[in-house]
């Protein structure tokens, strides 16, 4: 296996430098009434995507009528991790309505990703390590997207801001990939 990551040609930078070429990109509800479609169409999209990644055994969308989230089996050892298994959800909740103000823009709510959704991509073991970006309203964090992060079910997740630069909905997805593995590989070596 090769570590492909940030390296120029990669598929996080090939998708990052993309812009908005993706059919997902700019994907608008008209006032919530196809907002059901357009998320599982964007998560049949990535579904497909992740399923390229070289850590990822098997993804399912669930429910297999109208996906509301998608379920990986990940092979840990991948991410140099020691975990027996490990699970990856990721959750997609195009042009959210309603969303934060323009005046949350100030804020931060917006400012660290220009993907305008809400999402999640969640990385589990059955250590019960856990961690993950997360892209959505949190009443004790300012702004929208963090890492979050915790050693065992028992114990309080940990916080950082998070930024992403990818333009499309697919160099996103690469992009928290990347990171994801930036995070995990630094955190085992940690232990």
């Amino acid at each position: 296996m090769t570590d492909e990551r940030g390296t120029p040609g990669s598929q996080s930078e090939n998708h990052r430098a993309a812009g908005s070429d993706s059919p997902a990109d700019g994907v608008r509800s008209d006032g919530g009434t196809t907002s059901g479609r357009d998320r599982h169409r964007i998560l049949r999209e990535l579904r497909g995507e992740l399923a390229r990644h070289p850590a990822v055994l098997s993804v399912e969308g669930e429910p297999l009528s109208e996906y509301r989230q998608l379920q990986a089996t990940l092979d840990p050892a991948w991410f140099g991790r020691s975990g027996a298994t490990a699970s990856l959800r990721l959750t997609w909740i195009p042009d959210p309505s309603p969303g934060p103000e323009d005046s949350d823009h100030t804020s931060d709510a917006w400012g660290r990703t220009p993907i305008r959704a809400y999402y999640t991509l969640h990385y589990s073991e059955s250590s019960g390590f856990d961690c993950g970006f997360h892209c959505e309203p949190n009443p004790h964090l300012d702004g929208l997207l963090q890492y979050q992060e915790r050693d065992s079910v028992n114990d309080r997740y940990t916080y950082e801001p998070a930024s992403f630069d990818a333009h499309s909905v697919v160099g996103l997805l690469w992009e928290m990939m990347d990171a994801l593995a930036d995070h995990l590989t630094s955190q085992d070596s940690s232990e």
